[in-house]
């Protein structure tokens, strides 16, 4: 029963990270999850025979599939990704915040906003505000936004020695979590966009394959516990 119990905790935290990376799947710039799990030691419990055969684990923390996704086409004038590493950034409610989700607009006061309508901020983390009178913006490799042949603002990118530290708030958006900007070596890519890095099959194969091993789990407590009423009826007789 143990077993089982212990099986079904750890299962449960795994389907609903699997789930949660399907459901991103069309989620631009997002990066797919992994559990990390630990063995428990000393184990809660232990057979008789054999004792070295039975490991308990526990969720110990996620871990975070940071390689790049497919970067598709689109021609939108504000759809921008990056090739290389590293993050836009935006201003959110506590501050600066990043993603690799370049689906950007402008906002009716001029303003750059992505699709949460959080300000995109420029190289020295100001909100990035102009007016493109109607012309089609240019957006260079470095970021540098021109209208008309003049440069009027320019996207801040920046990237980090451990991206994979970073701490997700939510969806595509990161949280630096103490690290400092470092310096971009990448290019970014005007009327493009980065799809997520989620890979559908290999999700939906994990989803039924923790569920399969889920419903074993539970035999197995379910028999456990027939067995044990089992026993208490007869020694009741």
């Amino acid at each position: 029963m143990m077993i089982g119990l212990a099986t079904q905790r750890v299962l449960q935290r795994r389907m609903e990270i699997a789930a949660n990376n399907l459901a991103n799947v069309s989620t631009n710039g997002f990066k797919a999850d992994a559990l990390i799990t630990e063995e428990v030691t000393p184990a809660p419990a232990r057979a008789e025979e054999t004792p070295s055969d039975i490991r308990y684990v526990e969720d110990l923390s996620v871990a975070r599939n940071m390689s790049a996704g497919e970067i598709r086409s689109t021609g939108e004038p504000f759809d921008v990704a990056i090739d290389g590493e590293g993050f836009f950034s935006v201003l959110g409610p506590g501050g600066p915040l990043y993603t690799r989700n370049g689906a950007f607009t402008l906002s009716g006061d001029g303003g750059l906003v992505n699709a949460d309508g959080l300000p995109v901020l420029d190289a020295g983390g100001s909100p990035i505000v102009f007016d493109a009178r109607g012309e089609r913006p240019l957006i260079g490799r470095d970021g540098a936004i021109s209208v008309g042949g003049i440069e009027v603002g320019r996207i801040g990118v920046t990237a980090f020695d451990r991206p994979g530290a970073l701490q997700k708030v939510d969806g595509s958006l990161w949280d630096a979590a103490g690290q400092a900007p470092g310096e971009f070596s990448g290019r970014v890519v005007q009327g493009a966009l980065e799809g997520s890095n989620v890979s559908p099959v290999l999700e939906l194969t994990r989803l039924i394959e923790i569920s399969r091993a889920y419903e074993n789990a539970a035999r197995i407590v379910q028999g456990a516990d027939t067995l044990r009423k089992s026993t208490l009826e007869r020694l009741g007789r």
